[in-house]
């Protein structure tokens, strides 16, 4: 049941007991007055004498008064029989020489008074529903403002405002909820700020372990390998040392094989040497190797021209993306889809795997750093993951929002 039901069938109840109650004390009153007039009535007809000697315009102008088996007044028709009851009472009226007492005209008065104090009250009572229903009405749509900028910021949407409200109880709620909405703004604003600072300072950090990694600890093993090389045409070593120097190359070859895939998860070299297209397309082949799935690349030449650290992003993104699907969707195939048009860059990745109904909702760290990633570049993700239908991931980056020009075309 509504507030404004609620509220009205209170209001009614109380509305018909005070009704009630001015109505009977209105009907004890009007007996107490009409018993009043009518012996007030009967000592005028002593004073007066038998109606047949005095003159008939006399007669007819007495009120309350009627010579015994004249004519009943007609307006007592107009009075309901059980008010007349109530007020007048069933008694026999008394006669006085000659004079019926008759109250019905005090009756129809009272009956007048009566109808004339009901209208009134009826329209008092529907002007106070209307006042109700108005006043009302006005805090429900306060309220149904607030419950909806509550239900877009529990979709993340922190820049939902309500204006300022007439009334004082209200417009201190909407206050209160501007104010709330602003510090989580603020909060989060700064989380945000912190994570792309954190992400930066990540993938500063693996570019440089990254490059420590392949200036010295590479150098180091490619100069072991030629080493070992060069001892097998060493005439001074037996073939036991020629076999072991054999094997150490080889070695020194798996692990500068297991050392590229370390440095490229890093940071990989390529995207700087060959761009963003090169990148990706070694990045599906690692990962084909590396997890024994298939991928299917689509992608579009036409890539925009981004910054390295947006470049970075993009790049850790897809990676993710194509980590967790060998890690946790159980697939045999993935198809990553790269599409560009005028107005953004649309990046799809999806599997075959199991899916999940829980998804995004149990995110873990991956997920919750890839929307972080999407925001870096002022994109949107979408996850879509159903049980036996495997996950498909959607990032849309608007192109004229990276790279306007001054003429404000791409």
């Amino acid at each position: 049941m509504t507030v404004y039901r609620k509220i009205s069938l209170s209001m009614l109840a109380v509305f018909i007991v005070i009704y009630m109650l001015g109505a009977l004390l209105y009907t004890q009153q009007a007996r107490h007055d009409v018993q009043r007039e009518l012996n007030g009535v009967s000592g005028l007809a002593q004073s007066l004498g038998a109606p047949a000697n005095l003159p008939a315009s006399v007669v007819e102008r007495v009120r309350h008064l009627r010579p015994v088996g004249g004519i009943e007044i007609a307006s007592a028709d107009k009075v309901p029989g059980w008010f007349s009851t109530m007020i007048a009472g069933q008694t026999s009226l008394p006669e006085v020489h000659g004079w019926q007492v008759d109250p019905s005209d005090e009756v129809e008065e009272i009956w007048e008074s009566f109808l004339l104090i009901s209208v009134a009250y009826a329209v008092g009572m529907a002007l106070c529903f209307l006042a109700l229903f108005v006043m009302i009405r006005r805090g429900v749509r306060t309220l149904a403002s607030l419950s909806g900028a509550m239900a877009a910021v529990s979709e993340g949407h922190l820049a939902s405002r309500l204006p300022r409200q007439g009334e004082q109880e209200l417009d201190s709620l909407v206050c209160r909820f501007n104010a709330m909405v602003e510090a989580l703004e603020s909060e989060q604003q700064t989380v945000s700020r912190l994570l792309n600072e954190l992400l930066q300072l990540q993938d500063r950090e693996r570019e440089h372990i990254a490059r420590v990694l392949h200036d010295d600890l590479g150098q180091y093993l490619t100069g072991i390998r030629a080493q070992s090389r060069s001892l097998l045409y060493d005439p001074e070593l037996s073939g036991r040392q020629k076999q072991q120097a054999l094997d150490l190359a080889e070695h020194c070859e798996t692990i500068q094989k297991h050392f590229r895939h370390l440095l490229q998860d890093l940071h990989p070299l390529v995207m700087e040497q060959l761009g963003l297209g090169s990148a990706i397309r070694h990045l599906t082949e690692q990962w084909q190797q590396l997890s024994g799935l298939d991928c299917h690349l689509a992608m579009d030449e036409r890539l925009p021209e981004f910054t390295g650290e947006q470049q970075t992003h993009l790049y850790r993104f897809l990676q993710e993306a194509l980590n967790n699907v060998s890690r946790h969707a159980n697939a045999s195939c993935a198809t990553l889809a790269v599409a560009r048009n005028d107005k953004e860059l649309s990046i799809e990745v999806s599997d075959d795997g199991v899916g999940s109904n829980a998804l995004p909702d149990n995110a873990g760290l991956g997920i919750r750093s890839m929307r972080e990633r999407a925001r870096c570049l002022g994109g949107e993700v979408q996850f879509s993951s159903r049980m036996g239908q495997g996950t498909r991931i959607r990032l849309a980056v608007p192109v004229v929002r990276l790279y306007p020009t001054p003429g404000g075309a791409l």
